[in-house]
């Protein structure tokens, strides 16, 4: 009886085997993956906002963060970058979030378009080697009834800078 049975597995083994192709060996040819490398693609900034918003937004790492919001004017070589803490954020802390949401939008861009280097510890990253940034950072009721932001500032094209806001 337990001869039976082992014969039937086996045979059942076989006939599942010979049954099935194999991509692992030989993948299929139309579903070769694409390795080229695409100049000029045209950047989808809703996907950005949101992968921006789903990386730095996040409360756990970022407790001051509000808002995160990009306007790539690349016909006009800048980008418009308004960063938005909460109220009582300290001027340090506002200013490391911008620096960090910065390279995070250049970064997010580099996922994109792999021509974009990516950002580096001083470094803004590739977008900004062709591109003025225009700053701006609010708290979060300053934002909302369109007041006063409490740091402003254009950084250079392919320049890196460190944020002094002094509150």
């Amino acid at each position: 009886m337990m001869i039976k049975k082992l014969m039937l597995l086996a045979g059942c083994v076989v006939m599942l085997a010979g049954c099935t192709k194999s991509n692992i060996v030989k993948p299929n040819e139309t579903e070769a993956p694409d390795f080229n490398v695409y100049m000029d693609i045209e950047l989808d900034e809703e996907q950005l906002q949101t992968d921006v918003n789903d990386i730095y937004l996040v409360e756990e790492d970022y407790p001051m963060a509000a808002a995160v919001d990009v306007d790539l004017k690349l016909d006009e070589e800048c980008v418009d970058v308004t960063v938005v803490v909460k109220d009582g954020t300290s001027a340090e802390d506002a200013a490391y979030f911008a620096d960090v949401a910065i390279k995070g939008i250049n970064d997010q861009v580099a996922v994109q378009d792999f021509s974009y280097g990516e950002s580096s510890a001083d470094t803004f990253g590739g977008l900004y080697q062709d591109n003025v940034i225009n700053l701006k950072i609010y708290e979060e009721s300053a934002y909302e009834s369109d007041g006063e932001p409490m740091y402003e500032t254009q950084v250079p094209k392919d320049t890196y800078m460190t944020f002094e806001i002094e509150k």
